[in-house]
């Protein structure tokens, strides 16, 4: 008797049944992320995120674990296309490997119902936040000295991140925030912090603020540290006076300022 598609399909057990969408989504991913809670880490001064900046870092992690994804398959591109060499392990930086790096993201706002309005310029009294991607490396790449990938190399590593603010309107120092604490192992490939907070009456005159953001994994022996050179502005400006508009991008060695005015 001849056995219909549709019969094998049905007669099919669930062992037997096809399972590509699942194998599918099963597939391991190379990039781990991790939180301040879920590390652990110290904020100081201690803030709890708000439940609205804990959404708009959901909404990050998603799309920043997609490009991470794409540039690491573009590094493995890359060794392969190249000859393996007998470096030693060098610095954070070695030829196109980057070990650890940071980026760190203009405020965003909690002014109104999501989406949350991004802006550089600031009331006081108003809340906002800004986040801060911490990037360590999980590939190997021999050539440039990795052998071992910097993942498992600050694996257990106590580590520091610090967001300095200078008030360039009077050239005074701005509130400073920190998470201190230990990588697990190994480290994760990202970690997205939040540092939330109150813009304070800067009184007659709106206060310029300039932040930096550092990063220090203090090992005898095993130096790393970074600064952001890089941060993305959430922005869109409009174009004006045949100035062209400029869509939210990231922005190279140009400081990451926001203001401060009295409302």
């Amino acid at each position: 008797m001849a056995t219909t598609e549709k019969e094998l399909t049905l007669k099919a057990t669930p062992a037997e049944a096809p399972r590509l969408d699942t194998q599918a989504a099963e597939a391991p991913s190379r990039v781990t992320v991790a939180t301040a809670e879920s590390l652990g880490l110290r904020m100081e001064p201690h803030v709890e995120v708000p439940a609205w900046a804990e959404a708009v870092r959901k909404e990050y992690e998603q799309k920043l674990v997609k490009k991470v994804e794409a540039y690491l398959d573009g590094m493995e591109a890359l060794r392969k296309s190249k000859q393996d060499g007998t470096q030693e392990l060098g610095e954070i930086t070695s030829g196109n490997y980057v070990g650890l790096d940071l980026l760190s993201f203009s405020p965003i706002q909690a002014i109104s119902l999501p989406p949350y309005a991004p802006s550089r310029i600031i009331g006081s009294g108003e809340d906002a936040v800004i986040f801060v991607l911490v990037f360590i490396n999980p590939l190997v790449d021999q050539a440039a000295g990795f052998i071992t990938p910097a993942t498992v190399q600050l694996g257990a590593r106590p580590i520091r991140v610090r967001v300095e603010q200078v008030n360039l309107t009077d050239v005074t120092n701005g509130d400073d925030f920190t998470a201190v604490g230990t990588l697990s192992s190994p480290a994760p490939t990202l970690t997205l912090l939040a540092f939330p907070f109150t813009a304070a009456d800067p009184g007659v005159n709106p206060a310029l603020i300039e932040a930096n953001v550092t990063v220090d994994i203090d090992v005898p022996g095993q130096p790393w540290a970074a600064f952001a050179t890089n941060h993305f502005s959430v922005d869109e400006d409009p174009g004006f006076l045949g100035i062209p508009p400029q869509p939210p991008q990231v922005l190279s060695n140009i400081p990451l300022r926001y203001l401060v005015y009295s409302l």
